[in-house]
């Protein structure tokens, strides 16, 4: 390796850090597993009603459950209850033990807690799907874009009671972070 070429952590490292975005078009999402979740969901989705927890069989999505999340939507006031947490998105976002819902976090970037439940509310609120664009930054430096996405639930078809959460942590070696 020539002495002038910057290393891959090195180059990550110095380009600009990625924007993160929300609510962008599924067409971005450069993520397989997302994409394949969505066009699941739409087809539960019966007569413009939202599907139901009951709707979704793991059994039809196991390659997705260790990056999923499964969360219990309250609205009164609008909180949202951490039920289910894949074991690859128990690693990548780990969260205290005794957390039960999303506003009790503290390990969050700071402004991020508040950011992931406008995020929640919003999907809940407006009834339909929201996909991110983000980021995870290894502890050598390198910047790793990583997408999200969010589905709403309701057992009655029109009230959100649920949300699925996915974010695709493919390809990424959780030896390469250092989480506290």
């Amino acid at each position: 390796m020539n002495a002038d070429t910057p290393t891959e952590s090195e180059s990550d490292a110095s380009s600009a850090q990625p924007t993160y975005s929300f609510d962008i078009p599924l067409s971005e999402v450069e993520s397989a597993p997302i994409k394949g979740f969505d066009a699941y969901w739409r087809g539960k989705a019966k007569d413009g009603r939202l599907p139901s927890r009951e709707d979704i069989d793991p059994a039809e999505i196991v390659p997705l459950l260790p990056d999923l999340v499964l969360l219990n939507v309250e609205w009164d006031p609008f909180r949202c209850r951490v039920r289910l947490r894949g074991t690859r998105a128990e690693q990548f976002r780990p969260i205290e033990k005794t957390t039960k819902y999303l506003d009790e976090g503290t390990i969050f970037d700071p402004g991020r807690r508040e950011d992931y439940i406008a995020e929640m509310k919003f999907v809940a609120t407006s009834k339909r799907p929201g996909f991110a664009r983000d980021w995870m930054t290894t502890r050598f430096g390198a910047v790793r874009e990583i997408y999200a996405g969010i589905w709403p639930l309701a057992a009655d078809g029109t009230l959100v009671d649920m949300l699925v959460v996915i974010e695709d942590f493919a390809g990424l070696s959780i030896d390469d972070f250092d989480f506290k």
